[in-house]
């Protein structure tokens, strides 16, 4: 699928506010699990913004981007995948991989900083967001 027609954009678009949707709903409560003893750790204290003074358009304005920019990277690939749930979970797992697994390696291995608890959730955090997205894309499909 290419995008040239508008039967295509339309196609996307409902796979994106689906997914777009799902995610927003599931993100909150992951966020407070995955990052809550970040929060109340004393020697982090200092990187992160009290939860009064967060405007959540922030995190939502990226999702929105992220969400997106999936769809569309998952339309241009989606000739070179299987098809269906295991071609739409390969491309979160791959995608995972290479945007979040690989700069974090890197990171942690070149920076004689050491390996960060919070890199780690952060890394599984966007890993879940990836591989839940490119699946909602990859369930409705009517071509």
């Amino acid at each position: 699928m290419s995008l040239k027609t508008s039967n295509d954009w339309n196609q996307f678009l409902v796979r994106f506010l689906l997914a777009f949707g799902f995610w927003e709903v599931v993100a909150f409560p992951l966020r407070m699990l995955f990052f809550s003893k970040f929060y109340f750790d004393p020697s982090l204290s200092s990187i992160f913004v009290p939860m009064a003074n967060i405007y959540w358009i922030g995190p939502i304005a990226a999702d929105f981007v992220t969400i997106f920019a999936l769809g569309a990277l998952y339309f241009l690939c989606k000739g070179g995948l299987p098809e269906g749930l295991v071609g739409g979970l390969l491309f979160g797992i791959l995608f995972s991989i290479s945007a979040y697994l690989g700069p974090v390696l890197i990171l942690s291995t070149f920076l004689k900083i050491g390996s960060l608890p919070i890199w780690w959730v952060w890394v599984v955090f966007q890993s879940l967001q990836a591989i839940t997205v490119s699946a909602i894309y990859s369930l409705l499909v009517r071509e």
